[in-house]
């Protein structure tokens, strides 16, 4: 389920820049704009995806929360920093842009029917301003900074990564909580004789298995388990390894991925 619920907080963002890339498309063409009918029909057409951008914000919102549960992200860092960026760029843009929005349409709108009471200087210095550049470098700093977020996902010393636990029992445990990698990365097991790898696939309704490759060129296979749909739990009988470094990674997904060594 976890991976629905990250396709839903992907599917908000792309709807939300589908949506709010109208309004950065307006706001960065208005300084070359000088005709104030022009200016008011672009500021109309921004006005139109306002609501259409607080949708899928909302969508992205919701898919985001649950993907947290899901993904056991909530009791690690970097969750709750890109929350607070997130509500920081939301809050400077609205204060950024909705005065310098509603003036610029008063002015456009006043000039349009004719009006004198607005001079073409003050129009002029208006269209002039520096505030649409700001609020795209704040807009596409704070996106670029909870993309790394995401990504990344550092603790920022405040909680920890989910953690394996060893199998009891099992000479080697790797886990699986989603599709990004797995846990741990580098794992230990006993050099000429067969072992036991104990696979937790916590990922619910996803297929992993555990493969094991000579090298990270993943040629020559030295063991490949049944792929397994989680959550559960499978142990592998894996056969003798001579002692050395090997690669090992889940087919379906190959970013996860890590070495084995074999010593004895």
């Amino acid at each position: 389920m976890h991976r629905w619920w990250v396709f839903l907080h992907i599917l908000g963002v792309f709807g939300f820049l589908m949506a709010h890339g109208v309004s950065a498309y307006v706001t960065i063409r208005l300084p070359r704009e000088r005709d104030p009918a022009r200016v008011s029909q672009l500021l109309e057409i921004s006005a139109s995806s306002v609501g259409y951008m607080w949708n899928s914000i909302g969508v992205l919102l919701i898919g985001g929360i649950l993907a947290g549960f899901t993904g056991h992200f909530w009791g690690q860092g970097w969750i709750w920093a890109a929350i607070v960026i997130l509500i920081l760029v939301m809050v400077a843009m609205f204060q950024m842009g909705t005065n310098w929005a509603t003036r610029l349409r008063t002015i456009s709108a006043a000039m349009s029917e004719g009006t004198e009471a607005v001079s073409q200087e003050q129009y002029e210095e208006i269209l002039r301003s520096k505030r649409p550049y700001a609020l795209a470098a704040v807009g596409f700093v704070g996106l670029a900074i909870i993309l790394w977020l995401m990504v990344f996902k550092p603790t920022f010393g405040f909680g920890a990564p989910a953690e394996c636990e060893p199998v009891q029992g099992a000479d080697v445990t790797v886990c699986a909580f989603d599709d990004q990698a797995f846990l741990p990365t580098s794992l230990e097991a006993p050099a000429g004789a067969g072992f036991t790898l104990d696979f937790v696939n916590q990922d619910d309704g996803v297929q992993h298995n555990v493969a094991i490759y000579r090298d990270e060129s993943a040629a020559e296979s030295l063991f490949v388990g049944d792929l397994v749909e989680g959550a559960t739990t499978v142990s592998y009988d894996v056969p003798a390894l001579d002692a050395g470094s090997y690669f090992y990674r889940c087919d379906v997904h190959p970013a996860m991925n890590g070495t084995l060594e074999a010593a004895g």
